[in-house]
């Protein structure tokens, strides 16, 4: 049986010896551009690669919501900022440094073990602090930088690039301090490195403890409130492949009906990225429930008669009247129907924006491998629709909370009206007991 684990390393100098060949030199420039993220093709742009990220393959494994976020890219502390890899990108290109670079690669039997982010931050804090610690290195004064591929979902993977912040070796030939000038790791480095890993991979006495410090970490605000995120875009990005592009995406008609358990789930995702507005649908939907539970006994007959007219016009309802006044409504059951419409037909647009702007091109015809126009087009795609997702999500109190605040009134509104109601068929009756009392007084 093999090693679960496979830790491959290299590194690029910042410079070759003085009798290195033009050819070797025309390498090494190359390289160097693209590890220290100084050249339009680098290992940023490589590692946070959405098709690399997620794969054809990929979609059939667990993790489709891994990171799509701002950068994509993360280290033993939690996900990196689009401030923070600008910064480590400055420090990667200033200095005469080596670059260290390489990944870590899971067997199908434990790759179960970094599908997901939390996993691999957890991972990589465990792990590489130990790593720096054998070779010399103070962790404090490393950058590094992470990234987990799911396009082969039988080998998960993490690549991996660091380097050191700042010169922290004393200059033996002038004064002050330089980088560490060879960048070869020590064997028995690397194997315990390996060895290390492969331990990790092996269920032993501290599992749970790592699980607990793994829950901890998803439990972090910052950090939930990404994952919400990326889980959200995962279920609108499935919606958009399930969904007919050629026909209008309303909530309420008949053409939705298959969609509308997955439409009203994706709702709840984007609902859930906001505190505020996951508190408002919350207490929305708990006093929905309340006063159903409350009212069934003073329905009257005026309720069960609108309700079999309002539960017509659940389906019915044609586009044009979409919009109508919440006034109109005097049922629970049709104000329930109409918050998930409002709310469905919000995701529904978004949806739509998606299977716009998507690029497909024909995969039945041959292509260059690594053809420039597609690849080209794919990141224009993916960037538009992603900076729409951020406003998406940068907005959920702006489209959400006005819904959620105009049905709880409206429910209040909707109370008081059977009430009065109820009240005004039990004055009724009473009058028709009176009446027919006197009419029977009258006639003895």
């Amino acid at each position: 049986m093999g090693q679960p684990v496979i830790f491959d390393i290299a590194y690029t100098p910042p410079k070759l010896k003085r009798n290195a060949t033009a050819e070797e030199i025309a390498k090494h420039t190359k390289q160097r551009v693209f590890f220290d993220m100084s050249g339009e093709d680098n290992i940023f742009k490589y590692i946070t690669t959405e098709g690399k990220i997620f794969g054809e393959e990929a979609k059939k494994f667990t993790m489709l919501e891994y990171l799509q976020k701002s950068t994509g890219v993360f280290n033993g502390d939690g996900m990196l900022t689009k401030e923070q890899v600008n910064e480590m990108k400055k420090r990667a290109q200033t200095g005469k440094k080596n670059l260290w670079h390489g990944f870590i690669s899971f067997d199908e039997a434990h790759s179960k073990m970094i599908d997901h982010p939390e996993k691999c931050i957890a991972l990589v804090k465990q792990i590489f602090g130990e790593f720096f610690k054998d070779i010399g290195f103070e962790q404090s004064n490393i950058d590094l930088m992470c990234a987990l591929h799911l396009d082969k979902p039988k080998h998960l993977h993490i690549h991996y690039i660091f380097w050191e912040r700042a010169p922290k070796v004393k200059n033996k030939r002038a004064a002050g301090f330089t980088y560490r000038i060879k960048g070869k790791i020590p064997l028995s480095v690397i194997d315990k490195m390996t060895e290390r890993l492969n331990a990790w991979a092996i269920p032993d006495d501290i599992a749970q403890k790592r699980d607990e410090a793994t829950q901890a970490l998803f439990e972090h605000k910052d950090f939930c409130r990404a994952w919400e995120r990326d889980y959200a875009t995962k279920e609108l990005f499935a919606l958009a492949e399930k969904l007919p592009t050629d026909k209008p995406l309303y909530y309420a008609s008949k053409e939705m009906i298959p969609y509308r358990v997955a439409i009203d789930f994706a709702a709840q995702t984007i609902i859930d990225t906001d505190e505020r507005v996951r508190k408002a649908d919350d207490a929305f939907k708990a006093e929905l429930k309340r006063k159903r539970v409350a009212l069934q006994d003073i329905m009257g007959s005026y309720y069960k008669d609108r309700l079999e007219v309002e539960k017509k016009t659940m389906e019915s309802e044609p586009p044009a009247y979409y919009e109508k006044y919440l006034a109109n409504i005097h049922t629970i059951e049709k104000l329930e129907w109409d918050y998930r419409r409002r709310m469905g037909n919000i995701v529904l647009k978004k949806v739509r924006y998606i299977q716009n702007n998507t690029y497909r091109y024909n995969k039945s015809r041959k292509h260059k491998t690594n053809d420039k126009h597609i690849k080209r087009k794919l990141s224009i795609s993916g960037r538009i629709i992603k900076r729409s997702l951020n406003g998406l999500f940068d907005s959920v109190a702006e489209l959400f909370l006005p819904e959620t605040n105009a049905h709880s009134n409206r429910l209040r509104e909707i109370e008081e009206e059977i009430k009065q109601q109820k009240e005004q068929e039990l004055q009724e009756e009473q009058q028709n007991i009176n009446y027919n009392q006197r009419r029977w007084d009258w006639g003895k």
